[in-house]
């Protein structure tokens, strides 16, 4: 039997916000990291991954806390953290292979499906610690998670990291 759900539209808006600012900072700090010396670029690769990675993890649990159900339910801590590490560690993987190996199309989209399968990863173990109720999944709906991360993920890194071009917004 499935709940009656709704959503939050404050919070769905705080994610997206959130979304918007780690997004922002996390490749801020990324840029030019090619001219900087090795262990400067270590320290800014995994200083990228927390804002970015703890970024897409935070703007995901403040998505689910937008999540009203008509019973009182909470989250596994240890769940909860792992997926937040997960998040993060996704993350500088792509980071590492954007800033340490030769940048290429392979690479980056190589970069681009490692970040979509851990945000895969880290949204289907945040989910599964919901306490107090269990979310029911589908073939389809996994199949269309499935797809849109990989192809998102992929489509984000090829914006921030692909050839630039006059009509490119990021630099």
């Amino acid at each position: 039997m499935a709940l009656e759900y709704s959503h939050n539209l404050w919070l769905m808006i705080a994610a997206f916000s959130v979304a918007l600012m780690a997004g922002f900072t996390g490749l801020s700090m990324a840029q030019g990291l090619s001219q900087v010396p090795l262990m400067q670029r270590k320290l800014r690769v995994a200083m990228s991954a927390i804002v970015l990675g703890g970024g897409i993890w935070s703007m995901h649990f403040v998505a689910m806390l937008g999540l009203q159900l008509p019973i009182p339910f909470f989250y596994d801590p240890l769940a909860t953290l792992v997926s937040a590490l997960l998040g993060i560690l996704v993350v500088g993987l792509g980071l590492i292979v954007l800033h340490f190996w030769p940048r290429t199309s392979a690479t980056i989209t190589l970069a681009g499906l490692i970040v979509g399968a851990g945000i895969l990863g880290m949204h289907y173990i945040g989910m599964s610690g919901m306490q107090a109720c269990r979310a029911e999944y589908t073939i389809g709906g996994a199949a269309v998670a499935v797809t849109t991360s990989l192809a998102l993920a992929t489509l984000a890194v090829w914006i921030a990291y692909g050839e630039r071009t006059r009509r490119n917004v990021l630099r």
